[in-house]
């Protein structure tokens, strides 16, 4: 008797006409629990973003189940009934929660931001989100873009992108090997698992922002569960005190990744093998009855209730966190907390109002029925995103033509004599339109993104501007403060047929220092392998710039601890390598920094009648950018030279305005708007004719 009771059948239950095995929704009430105590801010759950790899798992083992059972007994599958049904699954809740997330964006979130999101919305309905995130992801320049409410679509998209290549390939294996479909099922599927395993293992390391998001580094862990599902019947006559254990081994591998990973932590990678194979241990461990196993765990009525609601408590969750800390930013643990629990509230509503009946009704069971209704809320994503999109222009001031905006040109105007930039209220016309300022930048980073190498590369990227012909040669060098001046630097040049050449590299001085930031080591060898092309390319010139003014002390162990005296030595340290070469340096010293709370094109944004009030203080700006370090540095190495355009920025005695001549000044956090650095452009090329002795520039 006792061992008729321990081989009983796993727990199921019939729903809807289907056989539901509950320790499945058990495992996915641990996944997005996990999920929700992440994005809670939970100290002990750090790890928490595994919960995705688990549904990843559980997707790949249930689709690639349906897909075979079709297989078996007919020969082949059904693809418009396949999508029908993926369909009618996942895209009313889906379409319900974009909309949501549009009116997050609209009521709650940043004016400036609506351009980014409306086009994750577009993303999102189009199941490619996961796509632009990662392109996202490398641009350093979307600095300022917060978290967007439809972030995690990411996921869904590279599972509807599964949904979509698998069952294609199930019908040529169908075809193709016919009665041994599985054994070649199993072939096709494992070449692709494995192939995107090691390309996951790759990436991870050299473009681990990318790696996180993109399909072909992810579909490896929804081929973990496919796999199984095509071995199920081989794993299920396996000793049932075998499958048990690595059925509690699983929930302990999930447990730890939870517990011990974090965002440090490379990912997916190697790493995801520890979520992935502990999901796939307790998926073998309920194919049949085995004693003993974690099966009446995750069988219990409180997480068969939570797992059937999962799909709808993911994508509820996040925009309702977004909109909370959007309103209130200094959100306590507490309130996240219980905002985590309460997103089961719109999640069942969804479920019971939307997903069911559209997903079980009669009405909508024909497949070109479900098909219809399917494009039909895609459409509505599609538009709801556009719209959010088009909202952004209503009622903002006139894009304003090169005619009507000087710009820095506005300053030497007599006109202009006594005007009080910071001042002014508002402008009629203005360029670039504050939502379309973080667009305003050189265009290498939408033609020539190599140009400034990105964290986790150290090798120097040579860019050539100016006169390309040129006999002489002027290089430029540093980070994105370095960049932003590119465009003028490189008409300059043209002026006076030099080759402008550039390297830079994200967030690190040319200097010879230590960051402080996990791209330390890639910083400090870019610097040395820059340092060692210029002195062999022996220019003419060497400009150089940078944003920080701080770095952390040589050979300290906590490299947090930043100071300014330690930036100086890094830059002196390579300036007087360069001038002891015989090259002349001249240091481009940054531009004051606005308040970190504070970004100007979205106050622009927020208050066009009232300008003033995005204008900030001249003399913090000033000592909390790099120039003081810049200036130290410089009188230190007998020879550098200084160009300081801080009276173009600010011209203002106390204060630096957010317009000038129609021109919005800045862009992403303390960045340049290119209208505005081009604007500037004689102001430039006058102080470097005098900071090189008429050498470079031309005088006013």
């Amino acid at each position: 008797m006792l061992r008729a009771r321990r081989q009983r059948p796993a727990a199921v239950r019939e729903d809807h006409g289907r056989m539901l095995r509950l320790d499945i929704e058990g495992m996915r009430a641990i996944a997005v629990g996990v999920v929700l105590a992440f994005h809670a801010g939970l100290p002990w759950f750090a790890g928490g973003f595994v919960g995705v790899d688990v549904f990843f798992v559980l997707s790949g083992f249930l689709i690639t189940g349906l897909l075979a059972r079709e297989v078996a007994l007919t020969g082949r599958v059904r693809i418009g009934n396949f999508w029908a049904r993926r369909v009618k699954r996942l895209l009313p809740a889906s379409a319900t929660v974009l909309a949501f997330s549009a009116l997050v964006t609209y009521v709650w979130l940043p004016i400036t931001q609506r351009e980014d999101f409306g086009g994750d919305i577009v993303s999102a309905a189009l199941y490619v989100v996961n796509w632009r995130l990662a392109d996202r992801s490398v641009d350093y320049l979307a600095e300022d873009v917060g978290a967007s409410p439809v972030q995690h679509y990411w996921s869904l998209s590279v599972e509807e992108q599964f949904y979509v290549i698998w069952p294609l390939l199930m019908v040529v294996v169908a075809v193709v090997a016919a009665k041994r479909w599985k054994v070649g099922a199993f072939g096709v599927l494992g070449l692709v698992t494995v192939t995107s395993f090691a390309w996951s293992v790759e990436q991870s390391h050299s473009n681990p922002g990318t790696a996180f998001f993109v399909s072909t580094t992810r579909i490896w862990e929804l081929g973990i569960g496919a796999l199984l599902a095509l071995s199920a019947t081989r794993v299920s006559r396996l000793p049932g005190a075998l499958r048990a254990i690595g059925g509690w081994g699983g929930i302990a591998a999930i447990a730890y990744a939870t517990l011990f990973f974090d965002g440090s932590t490379t990912w997916p990678g190697v790493n995801a093998l520890v979520p992935t194979l502990g999901a796939a241990l307790m998926i073998a461990s309920g194919i049949t009855a085995a004693p003993y196993s974690p099966q009446r765990l995750l069988s219990a009525r409180p997480m068969v209730w939570i797992g059937g609601l999962s799909y709808s408590i993911y994508l509820w969750h996040w925009p309702m966190l977004v909109a909370a800390q959007a309103k209130y930013p200094d959100l306590r643990l507490r309130w996240t907390v219980l905002l985590m629990i309460l997103s089961i509230v719109p999640a069942w509503f969804c479920h019971k109002l939307i997903e069911n009946p559209i997903r079980f009704g009669t009405p909508f069971k024909p497949t070109s029925r479900a098909l219809g209704i399917g494009a039909a809320l895609t459409a509505l994503g599609v538009g709801i995103g556009f719209a959010l999109n088009a909202s952004v222009a209503v009622g903002t001031v006139e894009k304003a033509a090169p005619a009507d905006s000087p710009g820095a040109a506005a300053l030497d105007d007599p006109a202009n004599a006594g005007v009080v930039w910071s001042d002014i209220k508002a402008v009629d016309k203005m360029r670039p339109l504050a939502f379309q300022a973080t667009k305003d930048r050189p265009p290498q980073y939408d033609n020539r993104r190599e140009c400034q190498v990105l964290d986790g590369s150290s090798e120097p990227v040579e860019c050539d501007f100016g006169d390309r012909a040129g006999a002489h040669t002027v290089v430029i060098v540093g980070d994105s403060k370095m960049v932003q001046w590119q465009t003028a630097l490189s008409s300059i040049a043209k002026d006076q047929n030099w080759k402008l050449v550039q390297f830079a590299k994200s967030a690190c001085a040319f200097a010879d220092i230590s960051t402080g930031n996990a791209d330390g080591d890639n910083c400090r060898a870019w610097g040395k392998a820059t340092m060692a092309r210029i002195l062999d390319m022996k220019p003419d010139l060497v400009i150089v710039s940078n944003r920080h003014g701080t770095a952390a002390p040589q050979h300290a162990r906590n490299t947090s601890r930043r100071s300014r005296e330690a930036m100086v030595d890094g830059l002196a340290n390579y300036w007087k390598r360069v001038t002891d070469a015989g090259i002349p340096l001249v240091s481009l010293e940054d531009n004051p920094l606005p308040p970190e709370d504070r970004l100007v094109y979205e106050c622009v944004a927020r208050h066009p009648q009232e300008l003033n009030r995005c204008s900030f203080d001249r003399k913090r700006a000033i000592e909390e950018s790099g120039a003081p370090s810049q200036r130290a540095a410089a009188e230190r190495v007998p020879g550098v030279k200084t160009v300081d355009l801080s009276g173009t920025i600010c011209p203002d005695r106390d204060r630096c305005p957010a317009v000038i001549g129609n021109v919005l000044v800045y862009r992403q956090g303390s960045h340049l708007t290119t209208t505005f650095v081009d604007s500037a452009k004689p102001r430039l090329s006058a102080a470097l004719w005098r900071a090189t002795d008429g050498l470079f520039g031309a005088n006013a």
